[in-house]
């Protein structure tokens, strides 16, 4: 749209045209505005205030930053391609920049306690980008006045539904349904100015006439994907793979890509982009799955990401140009931008499809980064290029165009009847969803498909088609105190959409969610997070899904006003029964699979580690790490345990899993300073009995990312346990948090052997999960253990000589299950437990206790420890049990070989 005197007023003479720039500068704020959210939605950053901001960050990228700079970059054009000089084209970038600023004032407002329902940022935010579109539709007809073209139509029509999906998004409609509409509108935007810029490559009217009738069926498919989601969302991928394998099979990038400089530059981006956007179109095509699953968020930022700002960055040397009137030469440094975003894209897939979130993570991370290093580049190149870049002039087309004797005016004619046609349709349905909001769906929800909806009455959610809505919003805000909802019963008129603030007001992370599949995230401490639960039609429940936090009390009622009773309290109480989801989809393994697993296993030493000295005397020094990691229990089983790990000692890498945290050792009157970091995801803490320590001090909550230094003094004698005290404690305890620290008082005569052993308990849940919270609160165990592995001992049993002597240090981790120790084949004559002698030791000077006496078992509840010595003098194999022996034959069983 540029004419020549435009081209030369980029020249470096020229004077810089201050209020375009100050638009761009705002368009580039509301992008980075947009990243803080996108990391904030990714869990990576965890601000201390209550900001929402992750809420808008669709908006924001979107309307406040692409489509402000499309606007700004459409005036440009429109007011130097023609007679007048027309400013009014510029109130399309200018709302787009006050819709972002009335958005982050409605957050800060929100922030510092104003009434959500005051301020409702779809209104604020959302008016002025639906201004905004508006008027880019009308620079879009006005250009179509001067040159009607088949391009300027799709461009029409992209701003169209721009239009469209902000309005929808003003009514009321869920931003997570209106996405793909929202991005929708910059790919064919994007579409319309390929085709316009390679006009050589497109410029058959036919070819035209094509990619819009494509780009018309593709809108045409936007409303089934929002009221019929199931079926929707493969037309859609399908609509939109049609599209971009047309665009990527005609367009000259298939070409250029293999030269040097700018054109290879250009050519590969595109090239790259047309592959993610026909990788979106898959997904919705094989899963159609709404914006919070791992593939519904793959398949948004693969079009978002990989097809729109990787096309962005393929043009920003000829868009930013004709903005600032300034040269933007093409440097190497693009190409930085460009490999961040697709590494992060890659990565983010690979995390997608290995269900990793740590490796999603890292994918957004480095897809910001490309987002920065790209607006760094573009600041650098413009404010220090010292080279024009030799523009291009367009092929013009030279004569009338014709198909099968059809003048061009005819077919534009079509074009523009069949647009017309298609933007009504879309208007109809996107108005018919506002009037009826219980035909929008999200992807999640298989209401009325199949026999679904019966099981969603059965369990008291009733299918919002079974209801009539009443086109009200119910908005609540849910806090949290302890380990409960507060308030923890809420009522709705049946027929209301109930929309849920959800402020995570305790002191470690949770989430939200709902029976329908609406749920928040895990949220940090005090963070925030807002859910469309939709139309309630029967009473219902919202429960905390981290682990063992339902159990603990985490629910929230949700009573329909109004409504016909079909489920009632009975299906309330039986949903209140049902465990945290982690229900097993397989048999608990045998004893000899078990065996079979023990012996590939490496085992976990069981003898006593050296004293570990500090940087001053009297001193014990530790940094413990807080993992989650995989395990294997058995062949073909893993389990996710949470684990205590040395950061000093390679044994405690990830390549080599413990269940359980390293023995820590000192003297009495040592001080032990234990450095506790937390790499998992979600809040943990640490408690030692081997020392006393205020609670609110040393035993609080730990974020991720976060670390604590936990210090205490030895003062009494012992095998103490430390733990997990986060709640709740036996979930934490049965995932693998939990430790043994022995501290002695010098007294204690040595031995040949010294060898220390901690029982703990497995309760499987889904496969690959953690500890099934329901089995923790039946106290009835998979798996038992000795040191993190049932049976490992029998498989590596441990070393002994003949006649030599030998003292095994014995702590019960529980959470639950008590330990009768016994060692088959001999009769120890020393029993220390919990403080004291029960025979041998000081015990040997007491008149009442027999010189000859010996006992059986070590007896222990969960959380005591003590040890036993003995000496073995023949050669052989000794069991090591629970004498609880239907324990023992779940795994608490061991050999000492006696050689």
């Amino acid at each position: 749209m540029q004419d020549d005197k435009t081209t030369r007023r980029t020249g470096d003479k020229a004077a810089l045209p201050k209020a375009r720039i100050a638009l761009l500068v705002g368009a580039g704020l509301a992008a980075l505005l947009g990243l803080v959210a996108a990391l904030i939605r990714a869990d990576l950053i965890h601000p201390s205030g209550r900001v929402p901001l992750a809420d808008l960050h669709g908006g924001l990228m979107v309307y406040g930053f692409l489509g402000s700079a499309i606007g700004l970059e459409r005036a440009v054009a429109f007011r130097s391609g023609g007679p007048g000089k027309p400013r009014w084209g510029f109130l399309a970038p200018a709302m787009g920049l006050l819709g972002s600023l009335l958005g982050i004032m409605v957050l800060v407002a929100s922030a510092l306690g104003a009434q959500s329902g005051v301020l409702r940022i779809e209104l604020l935010a959302g008016i002025p980008w639906t201004l905004s579109m508006l008027a880019l539709t009308a620079v879009y007809a006005a250009i179509w006045c001067r040159q009607a073209s088949a391009e300027v139509l799709m461009q029409t029509l992209a701003s169209l539904l721009g239009l469209v999906g902000a309005a929808g998004w003003v009514a009321g409609l869920d931003s997570a349904v209106l996405s793909p509409s929202w991005l929708l509108f910059l790919v064919l935007t994007i579409v319309g100015e390929r085709v316009e810029l390679a006009r050589a490559a497109f410029s058959s009217v036919r070819l035209e006439s094509g990619i819009l009738g494509l780009s018309l069926l593709l809108v045409l498919m936007l409303p089934a994907q929002c009221m019929a989601p199931q079926v929707g969302y493969p037309l859609l991928g399908l609509s939109l793979a049609l599209l971009l394998l047309v665009m990527a099979g005609h367009d000259v990038a298939k070409t250029t890509f293999r030269h040097g400089g700018l054109p290879g530059f250009m050519g590969t981006c595109m090239m790259s982009a047309y592959g993610w956007g026909l990788l979106a179109a898959l997904i919705w095509m094989v899963a159609p799955l709404d914006s919070q699953t791992y593939w519904g968020d793959m398949a948004l930022h693969a079009l978002a990401i990989g097809f729109i700002l990787t096309m962005v960055i393929a043009h920003v040397c000829m868009i930013v140009p004709s903005v600032i009137r300034r040269p933007l030469p093409f440097h190497p440094l693009l190409w930085v931008a460009w490999g961040f975003m697709q590494a992060g894209l890659l990565i983010r897939l690979l995390g997608t499809i290995r269900l990793f979130a740590p490796m999603w993570k890292v994918g957004n991370a480095l897809n910001v980064v490309g987002m920065l290093a790209m607006m760094m580049t573009v600041v650098y190149l413009a404010a220090c290029g010292k080279r024009i870049l030799a523009s291009k002039r367009q092929h013009r087309r030279q004569g009338e165009d014709s198909v099968d004797g059809m003048p061009e005016a005819i077919v534009l004619r079509n074009d523009l009847v069949l647009t017309a046609i298609t933007v009504l349709l879309l208007v109809a349905g996107m108005v018919l969803m506002v009037i009826r909001p219980g035909l929008v769906k999200s992807a999640g929800d298989t209401s009325g498909i199949g026999n679904s909806s019966v099981h969603a009455v059965e369990y008291g959610v009733m299918p919002a088609e079974n209801v009539k809505p009443t086109g009200h919003v119910t908005q609540v805000t849910v806090g949290v105190k302890g380990m409960a909802f507060v308030p923890d019963s809420i009522t709705v008129p049946a027929g209301d959409r109930l929309v849920v603030d959800f402020r995570n007001t305790g002191d470690q992370r949770h989430d939200l969610v709902f029976a329908n599949g609406k749920e928040t995230g895990v949220v940090p401490v005090d963070g925030a997070a807002r859910i469309d639960v939709g139309v309630i039609g029967a009473d219902t429940l919202g429960w905390c899904s981290l682990a063992g936090h339902r159990q603990m009390g985490m629910e929230l009622k949700v009573r329909a006003k109004g409504a016909a009773s079909t489920a009632g309290d009975h299906h309330m109480e039986g949903m209140a029964a049902m465990g945290s989801g982690d229900v097993a989809d397989y048999s608990v393994p045998t004893a000899a699979k078990l065996k079979a697993q023990a012996e590939k296993s490496n085992p976990a030493s069981a003898a006593l580690p050296p004293l570990k000295d500090g940087n001053r005397a009297g001193v014990r020094q530790y940094v413990l790490d807080i993992k989650e990691r995989k395990e294997k229990v058995a062949p073909g089983l893993e389990r996710t345990v949470w684990s205590f790990d040395d950061a000093d000692d390679p044994r405690d890498s990830d390549s080599r899993p413990r269940a359980q945290g390293p023995v820590l050792r000192g003297h009495v009157g040592d001080t032990f300073e234990v450095t506790v970091r937390n790499k998992g995801s979600m809040s943990h803490s640490i408690d030692f009995h081997a020392g006393p320590a205020v609670p609110q001090v040393m035993m609080r909550n730990i974020e991720p990312g976060k670390d604590l230094r936990y210090t205490f003094k030895a003062e009494r004698a012992g095998i103490w346990m430390y733990h997990c005290s986060s709640e709740p404690m036996s979930n934490h305890i049965a995932n693998g948090m939990y430790g043994a620290v022995v501290v002695d008082d010098g007294t204690l005569p040595a031995v040949d052997a010294e060898y220390v052993l901690v029982q703990s308990e497995t309760y499987l849940g889904a496969k690959g999960g953690t500890a099934d919270s329901v089995k923790v609160v039946s106290m009835n165990p998979d798996i038992m253990a000795f040191n993190g592995r049932a049976f490992q001992y029998d498989a590596h049993p441990l070393g002994l000589k003949a006649g030599e002597r030998v003292r095994i240090w014995v702590l019960d981790a529980g959470p639950n299950q008590p330990l009768a120790f016994h060692v088959v084949g001999t009769q120890f004559d020393t029993v220390w437990t919990e403080g004291r002698y029960l025979i041998g030791g000081t015990a040997a000077a007491d008149p009442s206790v027999s010189a000859s006496a010996g006992a059986q078992v070590l007896p222990l509840l969960p959380a005591q420890g003590g040890f036993v010595e003995f000496r073995v003098d023949q050669p052989g194999d000794y069991p090591m049990v629970n004498h609880a022996m239907s324990l023992a034959e779940k795994g608490a069983h061991g050999l000492l070989r006696v050689s």
